[in-house]
């Protein structure tokens, strides 16, 4: 009854010791939501669009009327004086109270201004310029996720493939020595054996740290406690898509990449500039409404006071201003410029980048498709090289050459898997391919 006790005690306290040491559930999902709120340049894409906002607002504000009030005291200690002509001399008169106030109010309202009504079209256009960079930031953070995430995860499983072979030459080990035991293999086979046993466990070690200098990396971006351990929820990369037609790819990509979008809206802006700047030369019409109060009094008491108030319009045109208004049109014009053959550069180079991710993307999936076979071919191989020494067929150098064959095409097939996913990702973003609901985790 002890021991069953103690047995009992045992396995809670290892089932304890595996709950304490298991990490925090990490999907890809939860990953790139981490990233996208920690992300410092999606925080200040987001600062962007705020700010944007608050430019359109204020160039549709310039075009509402504007409400002054305004209030004055004054207590005269010496009254104001004018000089009044008296039988051919200036006579010094003074007039008002001790005590004086004045209260108006102005209304003013813009008719035209060609500056004004342009500006808010011109910020409408950089709110969206805004939400577009907002948009390209969240892209590339999401690509980096997926990259760092892929890596960790197919290095889990790099871990995975040395542990399996661990596990095949110490099963070979295992079984040459109940052979040598019974007389039937040479001891240098048993000798050989054991040594390859000792090989592979660096390699082993090796995948290990692997694995985790790759969960490291992927905490890192996503500003985790290092000292934390996280658990990759998705245990496989998975079947890969087929091969995106390249002509449309391209298509897509002028049309929908981010950064493409964004550098033609500011484009836009740039050419919105110009015609805010040319405004100048156009005149301005202004309506001009005031209200006004004012009185007089000595002893605070009996206040004489007079109220009047006009409307009018008020026209100014610019005649010359020092050619302020032309150098001003003139770097407009060459900031469109500049952002003009920015953005031709980028179609250029989104161009280019398609073709060479499709080309990667070709590789990887003949790859991948190529390995699988092998893969299979080769743990055959392994299977018959090890029925073929325990029936005294084969040798210890099959086996061993079999074993690093069905190794090496796990790993190729592994690295093309990744290879095609952290390519796939990236092409997603070139392409303007990013799932809406990672735009909204970063709201």
């Amino acid at each position: 009854m002890l021991a069953r006790s103690a047995a009992i005690a045992a396995i809670l306290l290892c089932a304890a010791g595996a709950a304490a040491v298991a990490g925090t559930p990490l999907s890809l999902d939860q990953a790139i939501e981490l990233a996208l709120k920690q992300n410092q340049q999606v925080k200040i894409a987001q600062y962007g669009v705020s700010k944007a906002d608050a430019q359109a607002q204020e160039a549709v504000g310039n075009a509402l009327p504007t409400l002054n009030v305004s209030a004055g005291f004054n207590r005269n200690i010496e009254l104001p004086v004018f000089f009044f002509p008296v039988n051919g001399t200036l006579t010094p008169v003074r007039f008002g109270l001790d005590n004086a106030y004045q209260a108006s109010a102005t209304l003013t309202q813009i008719l035209f201004n060609s500056a004004v009504f342009n500006g808010i079209g011109t910020s409408k256009i950089y709110q969206d310029a805004a939400r577009a960079n907002y948009k390209s930031a969240v892209a590339t953070v999401v690509t980096e996720t997926k990259r760092r995430y892929y890596n960790a995860l197919a290095a889990k499983q790099f871990v995975g493939i040395a542990e399996q072979t661990l596990a095949n030459t110490e099963e070979n080990y295992r079984t040459i020595s109940a052979l040598f035991n019974e007389g039937l293999v040479a001891e240098f086979d048993q000798i050989r054996s054991q040594v390859a046993v000792e090989n592979v466990r660096p390699e082993v070690t090796n995948a290990e740290a692997g694995y985790n200098n790759a969960v490291s990396a992927l905490m890192t971006y996503l500003s985790m406690d290092l000292a934390d351990t996280v658990e990759l929820t998705t245990t496989d990369l998975g079947a890969p898509e087929a091969l995106p037609d390249e002509d449309a790819a391209i298509i897509k990509a002028i049309q929908e990449n981010y950064d493409l979008k964004a550098l033609e809206l500011q484009m836009q802006v740039a050419d919105g500039m110009i015609d805010v700047y040319r405004s100048s030369y156009y005149p301005t019409l202004t309506f001009v409404g005031q209200w006004q109060n004012q009185g007089q009094s000595n002893t605070f008491n009996n206040w004489l006071s007079a109220t009047s108030s006009f409307v009018g319009l008020n026209f100014s045109f610019n005649i010359f201003n020092g050619t302020k208004t032309l150098a001003q049109i003139d770097q407009a014009k060459a900031d469109f410029a500049s952002v003009s053959e920015q953005y031709a550069m980028l179609q250029n180079n989104v161009r280019l980048q398609v073709r060479v991710i499709i080309n990667d993307l070709r590789s990887a999936l003949q790859r991948i498709e190529a390995q699988q076979s092998t893969v299979q071919q080769a743990e055959r191989g392994f299977e018959i090289s090890r029925i073929r020494y325990t029936e005294g067929t084969g040798s210890l150098l099959e086996i061993n050459d079999a074993q690093v064959a069905l190794s090496r095409a796990q790993v190729n097939r592994l690295s093309a898997l990744l290879d095609y996913y952290t390519k796939r990702a990236e092409f997603d973003r070139v392409v303007g391919n990013v799932d809406e609901r990672y735009l909204r985790m970063a709201e």
